[in-house]
């Protein structure tokens, strides 16, 4: 591999003017020059392709695209058109709203040696109101695709900057079909693969936690969006059978976790969605034969209609 090899940085945006500048900033003070950053925009409404137009007259380095009109919206075909158009050697797929340390490239380039499929980085979460600072996330516990499965590890789509050569091995990229948990996704179906992978040990990357995150909206208990989540996870169910088949008792106690997680907060809340979620609970305890726990969540529910409360049922 070239000493410099071609970095390709591929940011999907939609309606960030007010944001991606930042994030362009921090790309352009950049101390490695081998990059070349490729924005693809999902159908932004705000003043995105003026700011844009603004950044390829300063840098060559920067492109700007449209999604193509007869490809599916949404930010995974994004990042897989950013791809096809890119010509680097190690590509990294980059959130637009969040920020490169200066020698983040020079550091993660130089991590790849001969063998190396991937490059790790932890990335430093910052509130994107107040700028506090909010810890560093764990990228590395053994075994990884439990941990991963379970967030006990995450990468995000940020942290892996990964070789082309592994990436041009690959059935499946990003799955446009996913509108959220999208990195979960795919970034546990390229650990199927079982890459050869280099861990850095210092965040080389901010991280920018909002609003309008998908766990903050998760919590608002959003019926399709909850469905959406368990979709793609009972897909992985799938595929751990094909690929890691130990993986699958975790994740199965993972989703019943998470089932009586949602559950109990809508009755804490008094959601409305609190009845389909109980019956959704249900409805998998009884597949499972778990009829224990069925009278746990009957109970639970009884619980919280009398008393307004009744948390230790849905442990």
């Amino acid at each position: 591999m070239p000493k410099q090899p071609l970095v390709s940085i591929i940011i999907p945006t939609f309606n960030r003017a007010h944001i991606i500048g930042e994030t362009l900033d921090s790309i352009i003070e950049q101390t490695y020059p081998n990059w070349e950053c490729i924005v693809v925009d999902d159908g932004s409404t705000d003043h995105t392709d003026q700011l844009l137009a603004n950044y390829c007259e300063q840098d060559s380095r920067i492109q700007y695209h449209h999604r193509p009109k007869n490809r599916l919206k949404g930010g995974n075909t994004c990042r897989n058109y950013g791809y096809e158009l890119s010509k680097g050697e190690l590509i990294n797929w980059f959130d637009s709203d969040d920020l490169y340390l200066p020698d983040a490239l020079k550091t993660i380039s130089s991590a790849f040696e001969t063998g190396t499929d991937v490059v790790i980085s932890p990335m430093a979460r910052f509130d994107g109101e107040t700028k506090h600072y909010l810890g560093v996330n764990t990228i590395e516990k053994a075994p990884l695709i439990p941990a991963y499965l379970v967030g006990e590890v995450a990468f995000y789509t940020d942290g892996p900057t990964w070789k082309r050569r592994f990436l041009a091995q690959q059935d499946l990229l990003f799955d446009e079909g996913l509108p959220i948990i999208q990195d979960w996704d795919f970034n546990l179906r390229m650990l199927y693969q079982h890459p050869n992978i280099t861990f850095l040990k210092k965040a080389q990357i901010n991280y920018r936690v909002h609003n309008q995150s998908l766990q903050k909206q998760l919590s608002k208990l959003d019926l399709m969006l909850i469905a959406e989540d368990f979709k793609t996870r009972f897909k992985h169910l799938d595929l751990l059978a094909q690929h890691y088949p130990e993986g699958v008792p975790v994740l199965k106690q993972f989703i019943l976790e998470r089932r009586k997680h949602f559950v109990k907060l809508a009755y804490m809340r008094q959601d409305d969605s609190r009845f389909v979620l109980a019956k959704d609970l249900v409805d998998s305890q009884k597949v499972r034969r778990d009829y224990i726990g069925v009278i746990k969540t009957f109970l639970g529910m009884w619980s919280y209609k009398c008393f307004g409360r009744g948390y230790w049922f849905f442990r």
